[in-house]
């Protein structure tokens, strides 16, 4: 009977292979892993430009309450309300704070307490609502 050599018939990768895979895998490492680590500021800002849309949408909807019912200007029924009022159209939740006056013309809007953002606030005429418009964004 004849014998058989345990190590022929063996099959597995060669060593050009796993080299091959190493290498693939460390570019797509390369790649991924600054897009990873940017994501989380990215949402942030998006959060801050997110905020800045939705205070947007609230003065259209004071300035229209306003234009209605006669009543004095959106900026004076703005001016009337507190950011820090969980009944208030400028009160945008607890991830973010305001730093002043946020119906002064310029204020700066805190995300989560690592984010912030300078917005200055168009003044309202007889045909549009006042508009908030982002400045700056500070990296943190």
């Amino acid at each position: 009977m004849k014998k058989q050599n345990p190590l022929r018939n063996q099959e597995g990768f060669t060593l050009v292979e796993i080299i091959a895979v190493l290498i693939i895998l460390g570019i797509l490492a390369a790649v991924a892993v600054p897009r990873y680590i940017d994501l989380e500021r990215s949402s942030r800002r998006r959060g801050l430009e997110a905020a800045m849309a939705e205070l947007n949408g609230r003065e259209s909807l004071v300035w229209a309450e306003t234009k209605i019912s006669g009543s004095g200007t959106a900026t004076e029924a703005m001016n009337e309300l507190d950011p820090t009022d969980t009944d208030s159209k400028l009160y945008l939740g607890t991830d973010y704070s305001w730093d002043g006056n946020p119906t002064t013309g310029s204020a700066t809007l805190v995300f989560q307490e690592k984010q912030s953002a300078t917005l200055t606030r168009a003044p309202e005429t007889d045909i549009s609502p006042a508009t908030w418009t982002l400045v700056h964004i500070d990296n943190p």
